[in-house]
């Protein structure tokens, strides 16, 4: 609201500026997309439409994040930008073999991309490629991708293939710095649930939940446990 105090002494385009200026520094994407569209209704605008379909994939509108980028990628010549974002809204779409081969189009104009290369990771965990995603996930660790990243994906691989002790190995200096991490907390907990740690998934859970409610999800854990 503050930066509409000055609006009378400013044109109507400063205020659309002013107004998607704060609506991004704030992640407030719903208000972006209607400033972007009104935008692209005016005039139409590649870096706009590119935003436009980024903001949709934020708020995982994947199938209006596609429609938005459907005319860039017509074109002869389409930046990685844009086939970044449509990549991660095919992966998040489900539509894993098409998000395979953009992320290979990516790859083949840039071969040091750490973000896609984490991407292509889990897409070949979601084909159970396990051997491809590990390779992957260490290749974009490689590029100095977000550490916590890629060991909770590595550790997810470690328990999809079978070795739990591995993950949490991998997992604890982790949980050790960021325990309040739910993607750490949650791995570990299913780790230590398959070596039938009850005490230390209990422990895990005791900053969180009352005892009744650890009772529960112990409960549920052990149900899940495969005969």
């Amino acid at each position: 609201m503050i930066l509409l105090v000055s609006g009378c002494a400013a044109n109507n385009n400063d205020s659309i500026s002013n107004s998607l200026d704060f609506y991004e520094q704030t992640q407030n994407y719903h208000k972006m997309i209607a400033l972007y569209k009104a935008e692209l209704k005016t005039k139409e605008n590649d870096n706009i439409r590119t935003k436009l379909a980024n903001a949709y994939l934020s708020i995982n509108d994947y199938e209006s994040s596609l429609f938005t980028l459907a005319p860039l990628l017509q074109r002869d010549k389409v930046s990685i930008a844009i086939l970044e974002i449509k990549a991660k809204a095919l992966y998040k779409n489900e539509e894993f073999d098409n998000a395979l081969i953009t992320c290979e189009k990516i790859i083949a104009k840039n071969d040091v991309n750490s973000d896609i290369e984490n991407l292509m990771g889990l897409i070949y965990a979601e084909n159970n490629n396990y051997e491809q995603s590990r390779h992957y996930f260490n290749r974009a660790r490689t590029h100095f991708h977000d550490d916590i990243i890629i060991q909770n994906n590595l550790a997810v691989l470690d328990l999809l293939e079978g070795h739990p002790q591995a993950s949490i190995t991998r997992l604890m200096p982790l949980y050790t710095k960021y325990p309040s991490d739910i993607k750490i907390k949650a791995n570990l907990i299913i780790a230590f649930s398959q070596i039938d740690d009850v005490n230390a998934v209990r422990s895990i859970l005791a900053a969180s939940y009352s005892q009744r409610e650890i009772d529960e999800i112990v409960k549920e854990l052990i149900e899940l446990k495969p005969i």
